[in-house]
């Protein structure tokens, strides 16, 4: 199973402009070819990318960005692993859409993960839907009325009551 908290190591070290995107990338490349047997800190260190002091401090701000955004995307991780479950989804495509997520975070953006496997066309939309809806009852932003089979059409659930759109997954 692939360590998907090894991506937010990466992505703090971006973050504080360690690394570059693109040593990131060539890292995370390299983690995969190896087969996810080194954990990502040790393969910056291996590279030459971080000192072990940089990679202590990463490890203290991941400990504490971890326990913030568990709390945030509870239900983001639930998703995705109700997603993996129904066969869906892969492992490593919930790690791209968690670390997209991350990376779109620390622009100021909150999308949901859903959202963003749907963009990255990982899921459809009937398939978003599904997992919504087995999280419990989802209610209409404009009307009220609990959803229960909504009409779906392009990118976007439309409210059976009010024929409103409910949910709108942008495409990118």
């Amino acid at each position: 199973m692939l360590d998907t908290r090894g991506l937010v190591i990466g992505e703090l070290a971006v973050r504080e402009k360690l690394i570059t995107r693109e040593q990131l990338d060539h890292v995370i490349g390299l983690q995969e070819r190896r087969g996810f047997s080194q954990p990502l800190g040790a393969l910056m260190l291996e590279q030459k990318l971080l000192t072990h002091q940089q990679l202590d401090s990463l490890l203290r701000q991941q400990r504490h960005s971890l326990s913030e955004f568990e709390r945030e995307v509870s239900v983001s991780g639930l998703f995705g692993r109700i997603a993996i479950e129904r066969g869906y989804i892969t492992e490593k495509e919930l790690a791209e859409a968690i670390r997209r997520q991350l990376a779109l975070d620390a622009d100021g953006k909150r999308p949901r993960i859903g959202q963003i496997l749907i963009n990255m066309k990982s899921m459809s939309l009937v398939q978003f839907w599904e997992i919504i809806h087995s999280q419990g009852l989802f209610k209409c932003g404009g009307c009220g009325h609990t959803l229960h089979a909504p009409r779906i059409e392009g990118y976007a659930l439309f409210c059976e009551k009010c024929g409103k759109a409910a949910i709108t997954v942008d495409e990118s």
